[in-house]
């Protein structure tokens, strides 16, 4: 069941305080008593109308097993608004956000979507790649620009008018992982562990395609399922024939720290594990073991492509999260509710119909390169054409609403703090892809 949050302000949105009712009866006889003649300017500032609010829906998994993933978007999403609204607001208007939990299932996305609706939203922000498929074909019908963020191949090539993906496709972030394990690891020979979820099986196809293309080998696969209390008969499929010189792999954290404890029973680990996104996550390196975390685990990030973005992005997350540590994949959240906030100030409109083709007016080139929401605000209110550069990479979406990013390799160290092991420039990326 979809569990929505009410209507809330942005964090940090001032609150004005109610004028009290003998101030406003005073203030009306004083204005009759001096007649209308004496009201000029002045009075027409005091009584004019604020701006409504900018109704935005929040749709992400917030329960269940990709909750982790729910939370990362959000606090992207949560530092951006931070930052429009201190920035000036939408036409000088501030964001109300209502928040639905899709549970990670796209059958509770559909029910959350439509709880969403009741509230009007102009945009969306989410869901993940694993509910997506539940509610695509929704937004154009209902008039709702959607920004989401997941890696599924199946967006690849879209066709939805009203939905831009702000993070690159999976098929680029695993050429990036294949591009590792044969680049910076030596890896000829690798095997493959995905869970059974939709998500996970889309991957397994471009990381082969990759590491083949490089002159890889897969040796040995297994499909597992989530959940189990043991996975020792799958690790023994993986390493019983020609012994694999790394592994890739996508699972949930749960998942992982059953699968991983079962790899060390059985003395494997001791080789490269290779994922995704998830890879960056605290979480799951805590679940595969710490201290061979900083040893065989890696996963992959986009880098801060620009230091002015990342520097506006980092002072927002601060005074929202009060950390200047960011959760991984937050910035391209960020980075959407930037740039639906200049398409509807380029716009001069919050109708979705209107606003939408700004997207990429403001988002791709040419025009004059900005990084944060107020230099880029001041420069469209001197007509001016932008070019958004984001806090997750440039943001310039193809014909299929898609984005291109460089990848950078992460791992933690023993500390638990991330830092960069190997750097993968997108034009390499590229030859790979697809």
């Amino acid at each position: 069941m979809a569990i929505i949050r009410g209507s809330t302000r942005t964090r940090g949105s001032t609150r004005r305080r109610r004028i009290g009712t003998s101030l406003a009866v005073a203030t009306s006889l004083a204005l009759t008593s001096v007649g209308a003649w004496a009201a000029g300017p002045a009075l027409a500032s005091v009584q004019k109308a604020k701006p409504p609010a900018v109704s935005a829906g929040i749709l992400l998994p917030m329960s269940g097993k990709e909750a982790f993933v729910g939370q990362w978007f959000d606090h992207g999403v949560r530092a951006g608004l931070y930052a429009v609204d201190h920035g000036g607001g939408v036409m000088g208007a501030q964001y109300a956000t209502h928040l639905a939990d899709t549970a990670g299932d796209p059958v509770d996305a559909v029910a959350a979507f439509r709880q969403l609706l009741l509230y009007h939203p102009v945009v969306m922000f989410g869901p993940s790649s694993l509910e997506i498929e539940g509610v695509i074909r929704q937004y154009g019908p209902d008039h709702v620009v959607d920004l989401m963020e997941g890696g599924t191949t199946q967006l690849d090539y879209m066709h939805y008018p009203y939905v831009y993906r702000v993070f690159p496709s999976d098929s680029e972030l695993l050429a990036g992982e294949a591009y590792y394990a044969v680049r910076a690891k030596g890896c000829k020979y690798a095997a493959e562990v995905y869970d059974s979820g939709p998500n996970a099986q889309a991957e397994v196809g471009p990381v082969t395609q990759a590491f083949k293309k490089l002159g890889g080998t897969v040796v040995a696969s297994a499909t597992i399922v989530a959940g189990q209390s043991s996975y020792l008969s799958a690790v023994a499929k993986l390493f019983s024939g020609k012994a694999p010189q790394c592994v890739f792999f996508h699972m949930d954290p749960q998942t992982a720290s059953t699968f991983f404890a079962n790899i060390r029973q059985l003395g494997h680990m001791n080789i490269p594990y290779i994922t995704g996104d998830t890879g960056a996550s605290i979480q799951l390196a805590q679940a595969f073991g710490m201290a061979d975390a900083v040893k065989w685990l890696t996963g992959m990030a986009a880098p801060p492509a620009y230091a002015q973005s990342n520097a506006a992005f980092l002072n927002a997350y601060q005074k929202v999260w009060h950390t200047r540590t960011p959760l991984p994949a937050s910035p391209a959240m960020y980075d959407a509710v930037i740039i639906a906030s200049l398409a509807m100030d380029a716009a001069h409109s919050t109708n979705p119909t209107v606003w939408r083709p700004f997207i990429k007016r403001i988002s791709n080139p040419p025009g004059t390169k900005c990084y944060t929401y107020p230099s880029c605000l001041a420069l469209l209110n001197r007509h001016r054409k932008i070019n958004y550069q984001g806090a997750s990479g440039n943001e310039n979406f193809n014909i299929h609403h898609n984005v291109f990013s460089s990848f950078e390799v992460e791992q933690f160290n023993a500390s638990g703090s991330l830092h960069t092991a190997f750097l993968e420039p997108a034009s390499r990326l590229a030859s790979l892809y697809g």
